[in-house]
């Protein structure tokens, strides 16, 4: 049956899957270009697949065995029949650890090649972009918004930046830590997990700052109010309000800011994320969206799955589009245009 997996002879895209009636025309182009990389990292993905099913049938065996013999020792042990300093236990789950890591070693190569070779084409389909697989957004941009998290480490992978309809656009998979100590060690916990989106309109600057949070109650709003110096702004979707907080220095900016379309678009890139949370700040000349999810953004289809089948391909750039969507609206923002309006009505 292994076999009979990794014999997968030469197909068109279409034996994969259906898409005719769902891409564009620039779509099938972008996989026409880029079929014969494909074809070579579905090479790659054998290799790695018959190396991970390889490994996989070694450890699986021999951890049995040694959790079994680990178990009748401190069987033995428990009856007097035998002596030791009972650390069987620890020395299971420490070379358990290790046949995990080594098994799915090869999977973490396909990956990264994957996206070496895949990303940076995906993305200059949206204009002036590059990817960096272990860049990071810069936290000094993104520490004025006032929606971070308290933390003491950022990690980060999967970084783009570029330009798109005159907006600088930086974004990747973030996650802040914060130290912990216990009595006979430090370690670090997950605070925040998921997308930081940092849009700067570099001309553009706004009047006020205002932050958009998910809804926490009556008293971690007026925590926010005393440690932002911010007031909760009035808006007019009652719908919007039950689920997100907004806080402001300046209301009528917030009204412009925060309209209906707006809060369509923060709602249904939550949604399509499967995020947790959406917070938002508005601020000096950027716009900076934190979505906090456990879903793994930009990553191809399983091992198992070919390197020819477009799907990776086409819901990793449909990720793309759902973020630079933002700018579509934000684009349309006038500091100027927002104060004449409201002071009109």
């Amino acid at each position: 049956m292994l076999q009979g997996l990794l014999n997968f002879t030469r197909r068109d895209l279409r034996d994969y899957v259906d898409i005719d009636d769902n891409i564009s025309d620039d779509e099938r182009n972008f996989l026409d270009k880029n079929h014969e990389q494909l074809e070579l990292l579905e090479g790659v993905r054998k290799e790695k697949y018959w190396s991970y099913k390889f490994r996989k049938s070694i450890a699986f065996p021999a951890f049995a065995i040694l959790a079994l013999l680990a178990g009748t020792i401190d069987l033995l042990n428990l009856y007097g029949w035998s002596s030791g300093d009972g650390n069987y236990i620890q020395i299971v789950v420490a070379v358990g650890l290790f046949l995990y890591g080594w098994v799915t070693y090869p999977c973490i190569q396909y990956v990264k090649r994957y996206k070496k070779d895949v990303l940076p084409d995906i993305v200059k389909l949206f204009g002036d972009f590059h990817y960096m697989i272990d860049g990071k957004v810069d936290a000094t941009a993104m520490e004025p918004s006032k929606i971070l998290p308290k933390y003491d480490k950022y990690e980060a992978e999967d970084y783009f930046d570029g330009t798109y309809k005159g907006v600088n656009v930086e974004f990747s998979e973030v996650d802040f830590l914060e130290r912990r100590r216990s009595k006979n060690r430090t370690y670090y916990v997950s605070v925040f997990d998921g997308l930081a989106i940092l849009l700067d309109m570099n001309s553009k600057k706004f009047y006020g700052h205002t932050i958009l949070d998910k809804d926490k109650g009556k008293v971690a709003e007026w925590f926010k109010e005393k440690s932002s110096d911010l007031k909760r702004a009035n808006l007019v979707d009652p719908e919007f309000e039950g689920i997100f907080d907004v806080y402001t220095n300046d209301q009528m900016e917030a009204r412009y800011l925060i309209d209906p379309v707006m809060m369509e678009r923060l709602k249904s890139l939550q949604e399509e994320y499967g995020g947790d949370s959406i917070s938002a700040a508005f601020y000096d000349s950027k716009m900076l969206v934190l979505i906090k999810s456990g879903h793994n953004f930009f990553e191809p289809a399983d091992i198992n799955v070919p390197a020819t089948d477009p799907r990776s391909i086409l819901r990793m750039k449909k990720d793309i589009g759902e973020i630079l969507s933002l700018i579509d609206r934000l684009s349309l923002y006038d500091p100027q245009k927002a104060h004449e309006i409201t002071d009109s009505t």
